[in-house]
């Protein structure tokens, strides 16, 4: 199955850059979900069998995947790409919701980078246009990549 930025591509169009979002933004959800699991996984073994205890262990197991899965599908589902002539945003698996903005149109790219984002390599990127600018794309991985590669493409635009 294609990507949403693939579908969209014009003829002649390329990918430059293929942005995608830092598993540590969803660092939290992820150890919230395993502690959920690794409680009902010991209340199972040293807990109690009488009720209601099985069915509270059943739930917090079932919680802590549940909340695993949306964050895996949250980040699956977020697709910045950057083209030979524009910046491509998608985000949702159902409701989609995307934004793009021309090249030509881009005045900056502001990326803001914490300790923990500068130590485990992610950061908000927030893409400044003429008249407006696009939502920032939260825990991008390798934002520095992005902003190179998008100099490279500003670059070999301003000089065609």
């Amino acid at each position: 199955m294609a990507s949403y930025v693939e579908t969209v591509l014009a003829p002649g169009e390329r990918i430059v850059h293929r942005a995608a979002i830092s598993h540590w933004k969803y660092a939290l959800s992820y150890l919230a979900g395993l502690l959920l699991i690794a409680a009902a996984l010991a209340a199972w073994v040293y807990g109690r069998r009488e009720p209601p205890w099985p069915a509270v262990e059943a739930a917090a197991a079932l919680i802590g995947i549940r909340v695993i899965l949306v964050a895996l599908v949250r980040r699956s589902t977020v697709e910045p790409a950057l083209t030979d002539r524009r910046i491509i945003a998608k985000r949702g698996l159902v409701a989609r919701n995307t934004v793009e903005m021309n090249l030509s149109k881009v005045e900056s790219l502001h990326v803001n980078q914490g300790l923990m984002g500068r130590l485990l390599g992610y950061g908000d990127v927030t893409v400044v246009g003429t008249g407006s600018s696009l939502e920032p794309l939260r825990g991008i991985a390798n934002p520095l990549e992005l902003r190179r590669k998008l100099g490279e493409v500003s670059g070999s635009a301003v000089k065609a």
